[in-house]
């Protein structure tokens, strides 16, 4: 496999994670209305360090730096989407309550 993985070289990895966020961007419009807005600002965000790795040449530190921050932020997204809407409000009405507190 990893005779492959050389074979194939470095766009073969940049087309793996392009594939893994058209599918966690599918899910995401498939998901209730607060984990949606939020799972897809957040793969808006990654946009444009997947096209930036798609056709832009660039040094392996660099590729390798940008490739594994799009891994970290994809599978935050991932987490985001196996959560439930509910869990969601929840959570965003405990940090409300937060600032709230701290604020006095």
């Amino acid at each position: 496999m990893d005779i492959l993985r050389h074979i194939l070289g470095w766009n073969w990895r940049v087309r793996r994670l392009r594939k893994r966020w058209d599918r966690l961007r599918e899910k995401a419009l498939k998901k209730k209305n607060p984990v949606r807005v939020e799972a897809l600002k957040r793969l808006d965000v990654i946009t444009p360090n997947l096209t930036t790795l798609e056709e832009q040449r660039l040094s392996r530190m660099d590729k390798a730096r940008i490739s594994k921050d799009v891994e970290i932020s994809m599978e935050e997204v991932r987490v985001l989407l196996d959560t439930k809407p509910e869990e969601m409000a929840a959570a965003s009405q405990f940090k409300k309550m937060q600032s709230q507190q701290k604020g006095i």
